[in-house]
């Protein structure tokens, strides 16, 4: 395995299953596109805290799983399809480009990557605190939440 995977797995498994996540905050809208009836974009905000002796130490880990996961469910969307390459794995490189420190807080932000839509920003701030957005991605952000506190995404089933 190289470095660059095995460096993403490690932080995966030192993130996956945190135990004291609190929701601060979950906040969804739906705007019309304006161009087709029914059609809509979205905007999905969630605040959260990590509620550990030292929080800080899992930064890294948590801006890397949460856009991993964007990455991961993202698909291509308009002209973004030339690009798109199905077989991508989310790699250290593509998370790096993504990264920056603003305002004392560590930051990532992704918008098309390899011809995913992404549109995904986090912040995480001294103390543990993170704010998750995404653009046109519906609820997904749920579904990283539970994935990052280490549960199982259930799905009805229709007999």
């Amino acid at each position: 395995m190289d470095m660059n995977r095995l460096a993403g797995m490690r932080l995966l498994e030192e993130t996956i299953g945190l135990p004291k996540i609190e929701v601060i905050s979950n906040e969804f809208k739906e705007f019309p596109t304006g161009h087709e009836e029914g059609e809509f974009n979205t905007f999905h905000k969630i605040v959260f805290e990590i509620d550990e002796e030292d929080p800080d130490i899992y930064a890294v880990g948590i801006l890397f799983c949460l856009s991993l996961m964007s990455f991961t469910y993202a698909a291509p969307r308009g002209y973004s399809e030339v690009e798109f390459v199905p077989d991508e794995e989310w790699n250290l490189g593509y998370f790096i480009q993504g990264l920056s420190f603003e305002h004392r807080r560590l930051c990532f932000s992704g918008d098309y990557v390899s011809g995913r839509l992404m549109k995904t920003d986090i912040r995480f701030e001294s103390g543990g605190r993170v704010t998750l957005e995404t653009r046109n991605r519906g609820k997904g952000a749920d579904r990283w939440m539970i994935h990052l506190q280490g549960k199982k995404h259930i799905q009805v089933v229709d007999a």
